[in-house]
């Protein structure tokens, strides 16, 4: 065996008596970086730094300014500057001089989260560093005296930063854009809260916050890991882990409307400030919006500089910064300026910020703000102060001190991240905006004012949009009209190598009547089935030479084509494409093979009783409007359709100025409309008129009862109304309703199947149609449970009429909803289909943003007026299916 491969050896085994006398656990992050975590929850983050000359020590508190009550306001900076002032072992400046001496520097900071001890000194010192911090955290006397004195010290601080104008209105816009969270708070406190402490506040303030889980040691420079372990473990051995639970901050509401504040004070030079919501260090959008205060406001040649101080002259100085904290923060923007700027400056700084909502960043400028990001890390981490103030800073924030998964995000921010989030965040209503200006100033900006400013700006932002791009929620969306009518909508992402395409007309069911029913599900089947030019086989290989797909679809609204493509066939793919929309084959033969099949489709409905429960109910609840008839057709229609036949219903409704063709993926706006326009440009067949209105539904009269008669195990049953339109103002409290019951975590499946075992199968339902929807419960059940079912899906129907839901019910429900929508438009397919439907139903490509919005305002109260409204027990309809003994009479 070789000298060296005993060493490996031995190495290992020492590292192994080291954490077993420590009860330990070690985990290497990346070579040199160790997080540990000792027994009584003390948490110890490493990063050595061989050949290094300096290290510093750094321990972390979890004692930040937003976990102070009432009565604490300011302590924990107060126990910030008291924590060297004298320990059992060490008189007042003996702390410091202790680190002094051997040519290091001591000091501290207090924060909302956390406060931070840390001294900085040559390497060899690392130990004295340590023990140091550690006898002050633990040993410190707070002598009344010094207290006392040291008070003064505080009080005049809080004097120096109410002496300055900036720190003044900073904090003003703190308090105004946080209504309820503590980050309305200053850390540093007030003259009448700092006055009050004394030393028994003190103690009982560190017997509730300075545990061993609550730190956080950080120790980076020329050191063994295993041997800051070791010493740490044997100095803080004494204390124990406290598993109180920490009590819940309260959760910032969403502001509804724009918020306004002025300052007069002794000053020469106005101020103005700004904010807008930003994200929590822990959400994905935190690196997007960092990346995006950078483009507005980091530098000189960041947007806000040049356009406010270069370019228009209207400020000084502007910056912009992303306070991105534990909790959800801001982006806020700092300007001097003279106050005769001001009302223009405030315009032209949300024009910047609403352009980002609009107009894709430009790449150079995007790579540029992403390098600087990135390079205020490198250069931070030269000294050993900085790397370890972003580790704690990191750890603190987030539970894991390595910054390489930020900075992988922050590369990989795109522009369509960049209109995303400033989307979500850069609304009028969530603005809070005020200035300081000097005593004696005649200059007032009103609300009404502002209210002008912000619509003025939106305006503005949307103008700067190019020709074809539209404001919308995806991003990145480009619209065109063709002189034939159709609408083109475009989305150029180029994140994968796909595109999409869906053309929508109106039509499906809502055109059909009882003896066209189920034409538009036919059509859906036989479209793609050739061209004039292509048999259904030719077309077939076509389409599997390029790994793509042409399918028809039919709805209660709409039917059209939809093709998903390799990007690189997408011209090949558009051809084929424009071929079946303009010239289709509608063969006999083709149509005489599918005919079978939707006859199968009805057949299957039969079998399947939750669609035979759900068909029976849209017919007696919608009686002569359309949405009554089977979106799958009837059998009567179905069997006397003909090729022909179809192919002039299909004619009658497939017409250029209908339609809405969107593609999505990758692909160039630009390209795609001259090609679009090329190969569609010379259609104009057809001048079919538009659908006519239909007759609304009434609710019925009573209860209209429908019993279906099966010889089956189970029955099925459905208790529902009439319901919201897809444009209804109370679609929303609507859609809160449905998912406060629905869902396994919801209240039916709660109460009905974990509580009281009475359903295997149950959930609320809402359709929003065009001029009229339905809202209602289905349950799946045995026979002998039936009336208990019933009885028990009435009480929470009752109790959602009559008691508003919890805040609680109400925040998981928008989640879910807005979750939901988020995850459902990941794909170039979901993506075309959202866009062509919001366009054909003119909801327009930004209904994305007005959705989450209209949900961010819903209230319990407007949940339960909803309920109120629609769920009427003495207009409703009960369908019944199953066996006959279980049928209600």
């Amino acid at each position: 065996m070789t000298k060296t491969s005993k060493l490996n050896i031995f190495i290992p085994l020492i590292l192994l008596m080291i954490l077993m006398t420590t009860n330990a656990k070690a985990k290497m992050l990346k070579p040199h970086l160790y997080k540990t975590q000792l027994k009584n929850g003390m948490t110890i983050i490493v990063r050595e730094v061989p050949e290094g000359k300096a290290a510093t020590v750094q321990l972390w508190v979890k004692a930040g300014s937003i976990y102070e009550d009432d009565n604490e306001r300011g302590i924990t900076h107060l126990i910030e500057h008291m924590i060297f002032k004298g320990t059992r072992t060490r008189g007042p400046g003996e702390v410091a001089a202790a680190i002094e001496e051997k040519g290091g520097q001591i000091n501290a900071y207090t924060s909302y989260e956390y406060t931070v001890y840390h001294a900085t000194l040559p390497a060899r010192y690392w130990q004295t560093g340590l023990d140091v911090l550690s006898d002050a955290v633990q040993n410190s006397v707070f002598d009344p005296k010094e207290l006392e004195r040291e008070k003064k010290v505080v009080l005049e601080e809080v004097s120096m930063r109410n002496d300055r104008p900036q720190i003044k209105l900073f904090q003003d816009l703190m308090e105004h854009a946080f209504k309820v969270h503590p980050y309305r708070l200053p850390v540093i406190g007030t003259v009448k809260s700092v006055s009050s402490f004394d030393r028994d506040d003190i103690l009982k303030y560190m017997a509730k916050h300075y545990h061993p889980n609550n730190f956080t040691l950080v120790v980076v420079g020329n050191v063994h890991y295993q041997d800051v372990v070791r010493r740490t473990a044997e100095l803080f051995n004494g204390m124990t882990a406290d598993n109180t639970p920490a009590g819940k901050l309260p959760v910032e509401p969403p502001q509804k409307t724009f918020r306004l504040f002025s300052l007069r004070e002794d000053v020469n030079l106005p101020q103005l400030a700004m904010a807008m919501p930003a994200p929590a260090f822990k959400d994905a959008d935190a690196p997007v919006m960092d990346v995006i205060a950078g483009i507005l406001g980091q530098d000189d040649s960041s947007r806000l500089y040049n356009e406010l101080r270069n370019k228009k002259g209207l400020v000084y100085q502007i910056s912009a910064s992303a306070f991105t904290p534990k909790y959800p923060g801001l982006l806020e923007i700092m300007a001097t300026l003279d106050e005769n700027n001001i009302k223009a400056a405030l315009q032209a700084a949300l024009v910047e910020l609403f352009k980002l909502k609009y107009v894709p960043v430009d790449n150079d400028e995007l790579e540029r703000v992403k390098y600087n990001e990135e390079s205020d890390f490198v250069f931070n981490m030269e000294q050993v102060e900085g790397e370890a103030q972003v580790l704690g800073a990191f750890e603190a924030q987030s539970g894991e001190p390595d910054e390489d998964d930020y900075l992988a995000q922050v590369r990989a921010v795109t522009r369509e991240d960049i209109i995303r989030v400033a989307r979500k965040y850069f609304n009028g209503h969530s603005l809070t905006a005020g200035y300081l200006i000097p005593k004696g100033s005649k200059f007032e900006l009103k609300r009404a004012d502002l209210e002008g400013i912000i619509k003025a700006a939106e305006k503005e932002a949307r103008a700067s949009i190019p020709t074809s791009l539209i404001p919308s929620y995806l991003g990145n969306i480009h619209r065109f009209k063709l002189s034939n009518g159709i609408t083109l909508l475009v989305r150029e992402d180029d994140q994968n190598p796909t595109v999409s395409i869906r053309a929508v007309f109106p039509g499906g069911s809502r055109a059909e009547t009882a003896s066209t029913n189920g034409a538009f599900a036919f059509i859906s089947d036989l479209l793609p089935r050739g061209t004039a030019k292509l048999s259904s086989r030719q077309m077939a290989l076509k389409l599997a030479d390029m790994a793509g797909e042409i399918k028809g679809f039919n709805g209660k609204n709409t039917f059209g084509l939809k093709g998903d493509f390799l990007a690189r066939f997408f011209d090949k793919g558009l051809i084929l494409m424009r071929d079946v929309l303009i010239t289709p084959a509608f063969d006999p033969e083709e149509a005489a093979k599918i005919k079978p099949e939707r006859l199968a489709v009805l057949q299957q409905q039969e079998d399947s009783l939750t669609s035979l429960t759900f068909n029976e109910f849209n017919k007696a609840l919608f009686q002569s409007h359309p949405y009554s008839l089977n979106m799958e057709g009837s059998k009567q229609a179905i069997e006397k359709f003909t090729a022909p036949e179809l192919r002039e219903i299909y004619e009658e409704h497939a017409l250029p100025r209908h339609l809405v063709l969107a593609v999505a993926g990758k692909v160039k706006a630009k390209d795609v409309y001259e090609e679009v326009k090329r190969l569609f440009g010379g259609w104009h067949n057809g001048t079919g008129d538009d659908l006519d209105e239909d007759v609304l539904p009434r609710p019925p009269e009573g209860a209209k009862i429908v019993n279906i008669t099966r010889d089956k195990e189970q029955v099925h049953i459905i208790i529902g109304f009439l319901g919201a339109s897809l444009k209804s103002a109370d679609r929303y409290a609507l859609d809160i309703l449905d998912t406060v019951l629905s869902g396994q975590s919801g209240r039916l499946f709660m109460q009905l199947r974990d509580k009281q075992s009475l359903a295997y199968s149950l959930s609320s339902f809402e359709l929003l149609g065009l001029d009229t929807g339905s809202f209602g419960v289905y349950i799946g059940t045995s026979p002998d449970k039936k009336d208990e079912a019933v009885k028990a899906v009435w009480q929470e129907l009752t109790r959602i009429r009559d008691q508003p839901i919890s805040s609680e019910e109400l925040e998981k429900a928008r989640n879910i909803l807005i979750g939901r929508y988020e995850l459902g438009l990941q794909t170039h397919a979901s993506q075309a289909m959202d866009m062509a439907l919001d366009e054909t139903y003119d909801l327009g490509q930004d209904y994305g943003n007005k959705y989450i919005h209209a949900l961010s305002l819903i209230t319990p109260e407007q949940v339960m007026a909803a309920a109120r409204k629609y769920i009427q027990p003495d207009h409703y309809v009960l369908v019944t299916v199953g066996p006959r003994e279980t049928v209600s009479e």
